[in-house]
């Protein structure tokens, strides 16, 4: 904890973590070894067949009802009171470490398919253990050099305005130069494929890999000119002056077995590329162009709002 002598430069959060509850692993796991049991009897006891079908629907049913009473009483996410200090962070789930920031390194983070939730991710470390804290939808300027590799899990994560003022912290205690976006910076957009199809077990393998999604393109939007660019090698695939490209709302009507609703699109063109359908995350208003293609690329919320706004279409979306 901090001294006294910092007392008054302490601040406490709560950050919040997409790790999947032990509650939840309890049901997954459980019912993946309860069905292993119930074949291993069937095939050593035939005339058992019937019976190991109505064990396994009990405990089935038992497991269903133990996860819904798991959402309803500890929900999805978990909480960590954290406490930000000129000494470092402490987490009330890390008790006697102390994460300094001497050696902070930046970062960036996405978790999961839908890339719905990104930021940048500050890297901590108190001896052999580690604390990663994500700013949700948090943009770093271009010239905040990044020190520490896209990761898929952080530990916890703020909202953005409140990871500023950490990183304030962390700038004044460890010389980092850190900034954020400068008025008339270049945007730097990542597109990312569309998520694969995802079975029952995929939550956990996610899990265990812990591997960021990587983006395909990358869009930047200058002063003057658009450019797309290969994230890998970072060479220019095409490069437009602004009066050349256009930016298009269009729905994507998408069906399925079970419903259908609007998927609101963004259908950049750029002369020498095919148009770049790009998932946006919040609804148009009013009406807006049918798009028969389904979007081939997604990106962040916080990528989303800012590509929008560049293109000037900011007041066409929905609050």
């Amino acid at each position: 904890m901090a001294s006294p002598d910092h007392a008054a430069e302490s601040r406490r959060y709560v950050a919040t973590t997409a790790r999947m509850a032990t509650w939840l692993y309890i049901c997954i796991w459980g019912w993946l070894a309860a069905l292993v049991a119930v074949f291993a009897v069937m095939v050593l006891f035939p005339s058992a067949y019937s019976t190991g079908w109505v064990v396994l629907g009990l405990v089935t049913v038992g497991l269903i009802l133990f996860g819904v009473v798991g959402v309803r009483r500890w929900g999805w996410i978990i909480k960590i009171p954290i406490c930000v200090t000129s000494d470092g962070l402490t987490a009330e789930d890390s008790p006697g470490d102390v994460f300094s920031f001497k050696d902070a390194k930046l970062g960036l983070f996405a978790l999961g398919q839908s890339v719905t939730m990104s930021g940048t991710a500050l890297h901590l470390q108190s001896g052999p253990h580690r604390f990663v804290l994500g700013g949700r939808d948090h943009r770093l300027g271009s010239t905040t050099p990044l020190q520490a590799p896209p990761v898929a899990r952080v530990d916890g994560w703020l909202q953005a305005a409140e990871f500023d003022e950490v990183l304030s912290m962390v700038s004044s205690c460890s010389g980092l130069d850190i900034r954020g976006p400068a008025p008339g910076e270049p945007l730097r957009c990542l597109l990312y494929p569309p998520p694969k199809p995802m079975g029952p077990f995929a939550p956990l393998a996610s899990q265990r890999r812990h591997r960021p999604p990587q983006p395909r393109l990358v869009v930047e939007g200058g002063a003057d000119a658009i450019r797309v660019i290969d994230p890998n090698t970072n060479a220019v695939i095409a490069s437009a002056s602004r009066a050349q490209v256009t930016a298009t709302p269009a729905n994507y009507r998408h069906v399925d077995p079970e419903q259908s609703y609007n998927v609101p699109v963004l259908v950049v063109r750029v002369p020498g590329l095919q148009p770049l359908t790009i998932r946006c995350h919040r609804q148009w208003r009013g009406s807006a162009p049918k798009e028969e293609k389904e979007p081939e690329f997604r990106v962040s919320d916080a990528d989303s709002r800012a590509l929008v706004a560049e293109f000037g279409l900011a007041a066409n979306l929905k609050d």
